[in-house]
């Protein structure tokens, strides 16, 4: 009996320590609602919400680093960019990665070349909850990318709804900022980011070298201009105007009493 006390123990231990940043990407009303009023705040509170017909799709990621492949990688990629940047509009750090008891996520180590029939075989079209777990430390970011997009095309056609999306990834240190959305600034840790490059000395020296002759080109622009004006004002005022042109001339003809 104590035994297998102790090992329940450990079981809630590694649940508990499973921790990591959660992204959503929520646009149901019930779960707005539960975010802004019922101050849910955790994977584990709203899963318990879900429903089938309007499911919560997670990619959860235990071991790779995805915001700091993100940034690092060259790769040209459309799904994650996406998500990121116009969908997310909350953020738990330090959430935990904990389901349901009835859940069972899709766990994925290598990506397959072709997912789809892997889908019809793992995904459920009553499920309320779908999680997809990436458990290797290393992904291609373009496979990664299109593999990701190939499963929301899937679920968008298999499911009632897919606007409650949910990307998880291992929680790390403090101070990584990334912008989001439309809605919020995003904060999460990233020790891999590396500072941006500042602008070369060169560059700013070239900037301030044309700032400094634009600058001048107008005050000498704007000086000829005054030049001109103060000239025609003094030419205007000098005029000696005669107005004896104007008067009426006698007229010669004109019949004397």
């Amino acid at each position: 009996m104590i035994f297998q006390s102790i090992l329940v123990a450990v079981a809630l231990f590694l649940q508990v320590s499973a921790a990591g940043t959660s992204f959503l990407a929520v646009n149901s009303q019930r779960y707005k609602d539960a975010l802004q009023q019922d101050g849910v705040e955790s994977w584990a509170e709203l899963s318990t919400l879900s429903y089938a017909e309007e499911p919560l799709i997670c990619f959860r990621f235990t071991k790779f680093d995805l915001l700091a492949q993100i940034v690092q990688s060259p790769a040209e990629i459309r799904f994650l960019p996406t998500f990121f940047e116009e969908l997310v509009n909350q953020v738990w750090n330090h959430d935990s990665f904990v389901d349901e008891a009835d859940s069972s996520p899709i766990q994925i180590g290598k990506l397959p070349k072709s997912p789809l029939a892997s889908f019809y075989n793992q995904i459920d079209r009553e499920n309320d909850v779908v999680v997809f777990e990436f458990t290797d430390s290393e992904y291609d970011l373009t496979s990664l990318d299109e593999y990701l997009e190939t499963a929301y095309l899937f679920l968008e056609e298999s499911l009632a709804n897919i606007d409650n999306i949910v990307i998880q990834v291992p929680s790390v240190s403090e101070g990584y900022t990334r912008s989001t959305a439309k809605t919020s600034e995003v904060d999460v840790s990233d020790p891999e980011k590396q500072p941006e490059p500042s602008t070369p000395a060169g560059d700013s020296n070239e900037m301030s070298t044309l700032w400094t002759e634009g600058l001048i080109s107008c005050l000498i622009v704007a000086g000829i201009l005054l030049a001109i004006l103060i000239v025609a004002i003094s030419w205007i005022t000098s005029l000696d105007i005669s107005y004896g042109a104007f008067e009426k001339p006698a007229n010669p003809i004109k019949k004397t009493n």
